[in-house]
Formats: structure tokens, C-alpha cells, sequence
């Protein structure tokens, strides 16, 4: 949940003395002083719910009941929230639009957990007359002209785009920024704007499940080296196998140097369990462990991470973070942002869960 941080009000300043055409008006027609806008947060706090909660019951999802619904549209009639002021917002502006900074390849997009997040991103700004732009990150880099450049009201940055690019961007085009899944090396001590996959977390819930089915040995193989995300992957997975097996019984191994020998070695220990760093390394592993004649999970148990498609096609187990969620906390926030909301640092995380299957 994004928790927002209120912002002090400027004092109000005195108005002049009215001239005398000024004291011939009407009280009705002298401007009123502009009320607070009502948002997101604030229903969130009156009700006691989370704010991925209320913009479900606002949008009548059926992952909320119906008395929940009801009572979260009693309270938006009740304090005049609009459940389309979004777009309002976003009106002044002749883009109208978010932008996704990805780098100029779009090589992530072959990833499912990215498209799966970009197509959620899309679906929700399309109902609002908003579009989403997809950006080279290389595009912006050429330019500081944000006429020339930048077609968005705000920006949302995946997180392999490094965390230079998007100081910069924010800096240069004046537009707020969230960095989602910030795992570039570069932010190790980031603090700015970031929705963050619960890594570490997911790992745990792995290894747990593969102790729990008996598994003796581990190792862990790690798919990519430069990876924040990766690397908190083997942290979790440590930490939570020696609380229970003794330090010897764990072993990680960089993809690159696992080779046929080593997986016919790990496969003859009793109860080994392979655990990689993503889904595509794992299906790489099942693959090789196939063409070896290796029984899985007879001979070995493998898990992954991610929750690739390809991976669901023989049951990996995995553990996958809630894609529709990272885009509605995207979406929720970078909005709040635009719009001038009481939300002035992103900082919240995504739940990764558990998917067992017939691998393990």
C-alpha cells in the first residue's frame, strides 16, 4: 500500500481592500474559497481499507463484495469523490497520456511478468481517455526538449532503465516518476519513487515448500548476475534454508558454469532440489536434465521464479508477483502524482506468492 505523507498548507494571505466597484457585488458572485480535493487516500483513510481496495469497489470489480462495494460508493457520494477525476485531472494537459520508459529494444517485453504488467497498464488508462506511451529510454537521453522528446504527463520507469536516466528525465522534463522493480545495480541506494517486487520474500516461500517436501540439498542457481532482484532471490533462499539445514547442504552455482556433470552430480544426492534464480533459467535446467535421462522430481526437484507461461506448461513451481497489482499501484500512484495528491514519495512493495506444481 502506498502510504502517503501529508504536506503542510501555506498560510493564507491577506486580500487587499475592495475598491468601490468591488463592494457593489453580490456575496454570491465573489469566488469561493476551492475545497480540498477528496481522493483515493482519503476514502482509503475514512473507510479503514487500503487504496487498491477502494479503486476496486470503485470500479465495481467482483474481487470485492458487494457490501463492501456499497459501502465505499455511500462514502464517494457522501464526501463528493468522483470516480473519474483522474482523467479530469489529467485534462489540462494536451498529452493526456503516461509514459513507460523501458530501453529502446524493448528487450523486456519478452519477459511475461513485464508484458503481463504493460498490458494491465494499458487496460487501465484506456477507460479514462488516457493512453500509454511506450518509451525508448535512448529517445530521451537525446534530447532535453520535452516538446521534442516526451509525450506524458508523468513517467513510469522499468527498473532496468539505470537510476541516472531517470534523475535526469525527471529533472530535465519536469515530470514525476516512479521506477517499477527497481533492479539495475544503480539502485542499491535509491530512494526516490519505487514500487518493488518482495524478492527476498519469494525466495523464502521456495525454499520453505522445498523443505517441506523433504528436500536435503540445495542449489541455487543464479541466472543473472546483474540483477538487484536476482541477487535478493539467493539472499532469501540462504537465509531460510540454514535455518533449518546446515550450511554445507547449500551451494550456488552462476548458470554459465553449470554444466551436464554437475547436474548428473546434484542429481545423485538424496533429496536434491534445484532452485534458479528465474522461470526461463529453470525450463534451461529441466530441458538438460531431459536429455540426461534425470527423473524430475525423482531424481531432483526444481523450482523457479517469475511465473513464466512457458514454465506453467510442465508445472514448475514458482513463485510470481501480482502483475495486475504492480499496475494498479503504478497507475494509482503516478496519477496521484500528476494530479498534485498528497503523495509526494512512492514507496511500497508487491506480493510475491507461492505456485506449486508438479516439479517439486
Amino acid at each position: 500500500m502506498v502510504t502517503p505523507i501529508k504536506k503542510s498548507r501555506g498560510s493564507v494571505q491577506p486580500s487587499a481592500l475592495p475598491s468601490r466597484a468591488d463592494s457593489s457585488l453580490s456575496a454570491a458572485s465573489r469566488i469561493e474559497p476551492q475545497k480540498k480535493r477528496v481522493t483515493i487516500a482519503d476514502l482509503a483513510r475514512a473507510l479503514g481499507m487500503d487504496k487498491s481496495s477502494v479503486s476496486l469497489a470503485l470500479r465495481d470489480s467482483p474481487r470485492i463484495s458487494e457490501a463492501t462495494r456499497t459501502r465505499v460508493r455511500r462514502a464517494a457520494t457522501e464526501q463528493n469523490y468522483s470516480p473519474n477525476w483522474a482523467a479530469k485531472q489529467l485534462a489540462g494537459s494536451a498529452q493526456r497520456a503516461v509514459g513507460l520508459i523501458m530501453p529502446a529494444t524493448f528487450e523486456c517485453l519478452v519477459h511475461p511478468p513485464v508484458a503481463r504488467t504493460t498490458q494491465a497498464l494499458a487496460r487501465l488508462t484506456a477507460p479514462r481517455g488516457l493512453t500509454l506511451n511506450l518509451i525508448g529510454s535512448e529517445q530521451l537521453e537525446a534530447s532535453d526538449d520535452p516538446n521534442l522528446a516526451l509525450h506524458a504527463d508523468g513517467l513510469l520507469v522499468w527498473g532496468d532503465v539505470p537510476a541516472r536516466s531517470v534523475q535526469r528525465f525527471s529533472a530535465a522534463y519536469d515530470r514525476p516518476a516512479i521506477v517499477l522493480d527497481p533492479h539495475h545495480p544503480s539502485y542499491a541506494r535509491y530512494v526516490g519513487n519505487a514500487l518493488r517486487i518482495q524478492n527476498r520474500e519469494g525466495a523464502s516461500a521456495i525454499v520453505r515448500h522445498l523443505l517441506e517436501r523433504g528436500a536435503q540439498h540445495l542449489t541455487f542457481v543464479q541466472h543473472v548476475s546483474e540483477h538487484l532482484g536476482h541477487i535478493e532471490r539467493w539472499r532469501g533462499a540462504r537465509e531460510t534454508w540454514v535455518k533449518d539445514r546446515s550450511l554445507e547442504t547449500l551451494e550456488r552455482v552462476v548458470d554459465r558454469e553449470l554444466t551436464d556433470a554437475d547436474l548428473q552430480r546434484i542429481a545423485k544426492r538424496p533429496n536434491a532440489a534445484i532452485f534458479c534464480s528465474n522461470d526461463r533459467g529453470a525450463m534451461q535446467v529441466w530441458h538438460r536434465a531431459q536429455n540426461l535421462g534425470l527423473s524430475i522430481p525423482g531424481d531432483v526437484k526444481l523450482a523457479g521464479f517469475d511465473g513464466d507461461e512457458y514454465g506453467a506448461l510442465v508445472g514448475l513451481t514458482t513463485a510470481e508477483f501480482d502483475s495486475e497489482g504492480l499496475a494498479q499501484m503504478a497507475f494509482d500512484a503516478i496519477v496521484e502524482l500528476v494530479a498534485g495528491g498528497p503523495t509526494p514519495l512512492v514507496d511500497a512493495s508487491v506480493p510475491v506468492v507461492l505456485r506449486t506444481g508438479a516439479t517439486s
